[in-house]
């Protein structure tokens, strides 16, 4: 299987989704009320959140990649996952 780039924003996204979840899962297992006036605000900036990671994320791989064609490297990928 290809090593692929993580996407950020669908990271957030899903992470976003998966604790809303487990909060109502809880309010409704405990009674525990939920404000829903908190629900939204927190969406827009978790997703916000991931929006500008995942910015950053491109624009240090488009550096990245246009070093690497400066200094002649014809490879696209990196050797090392954790440069």
């Amino acid at each position: 299987m290809r090593q692929h780039e993580t996407d950020y924003l669908s990271l957030a996204a899903g992470l976003l989704f998966t604790v809303l979840g487990v909060l109502f899962a809880v309010s409704a297992a405990t009674g525990w009320q939920i404000d829903g006036r908190w629900i939204a605000p927190t969406a827009l900036i978790a997703l916000g959140a991931g929006g500008v990671a995942a910015s950053l994320a491109a624009s240090r791989r488009q550096q990245r990649d246009a070093e690497a064609l400066a200094a002649g490297s014809t490879e696209s990928w990196p050797t090392d996952p954790f440069a």
